[in-house]
């Protein structure tokens, strides 16, 4: 059976964005704290390795995560929020989402969303 993508209004995006915020933050701190561990100590290669799936692994399940909220992936710690004219944009490092984009110009072409007063 198809569902349809859900289309997001601006109000729904800001109401679960707190939680997509805390859920990515805490997916990147996991997977920073063991690259840096990985850039700043040598390791046999078998247990570089098995550092660097983790990381992996981390990401697929943010990943999974995220598109289980309906939101789209667009990168490592990038997710849209489809508004049916384009997307409701957020990176990790940015307090707020405070950007959107035509489906056309994608990241590039970010805008800071005209909010409505």
């Amino acid at each position: 059976m198809f569902t349809p993508k859900k289309i997001w209004t601006l109000e729904e995006a800001l109401e679960v964005f707190p939680r997509i915020k805390r859920i990515t933050e805490d997916f990147y701190e996991q997977a920073y704290t063991i690259s840096k561990l990985l850039s700043d100590n040598i390791y046999p290669e078998n247990e570089m390795e098995k550092m660097e799936e983790e990381i992996q692994e981390l990401i697929r399940i943010w990943s999974f995560t995220m598109q289980e909220m309906e939101i789209d992936v667009k990168g490592i710690w990038l997710v849209d929020f489809d508004n049916g004219e384009g997307y409701y944009c957020w990176k990790i490092g940015e307090e707020d989402l405070l950007y959107e984009h035509s489906y056309e110009e994608g990241f590039a072409g970010r805008k800071l969303i005209k909010r409505k007063k």
